[in-house]
């Protein structure tokens, strides 16, 4: 999901407008076309009455399904130990992996995330109490597939 862009447009005169949005070409976002009626002066000295003007964005399809978890340390972790587990984001692009482990109280004191190459990384993270905790993995903006990861605690 990419953030939205503001699109900023300046009509010539005053009037009843009617504002078209299309995604993809031919299909209109929901609630497209949308009308609008502006108010001011005129600022072109032109007669036309009928004015047109388009914008054409390119558009990036960026996931974070091409990220990849695994390990046992995505489900069930033990007290005292060096709980793990793998991340893939070799066929995600460029961006900065954030990693979170909050527990039953409080967050996790210790989180290693170590970077092993070609966007593979490794994480380990030690627990002091029993519980439930929840396990935050981002890709940038975008939790990874299966994010957030209920963790056990015996």
């Amino acid at each position: 999901i990419q953030p939205l862009l503001p699109l900023f447009y300046t009509p010539m005169a005053p009037g009843n407008y009617m504002i078209s949005i299309r995604y993809g070409g031919l299909q209109h976002i929901v609630g497209s076309p949308f009308k609008s009626k502006v108010s001011g002066p005129r600022l072109s000295g032109g007669h036309n009455l009928h004015e047109t003007s388009s914008v054409h964005m390119e558009t990036v399809n960026k996931s974070s399904a091409m990220v990849v978890s695994h390990g046992a340390g995505l489900s069930k972790a033990f007290i005292g130990q060096k709980n793990a587990f793998t991340v893939d984001c070799s066929k995600a692009g460029i961006n900065m992996l954030m990693v979170g482990v909050h527990g039953p109280i409080a967050p996790c004191e210790e989180v290693y995330v170590k970077h092993m190459g070609n966007r593979m990384y490794n994480v380990t993270y030690t627990v002091k109490e029993q519980g439930s905790y929840i396990l935050i993995v981002k890709w940038g903006d975008e939790s990874v597939p299966g994010s957030p990861f209920h963790v056990t605690v015996p």
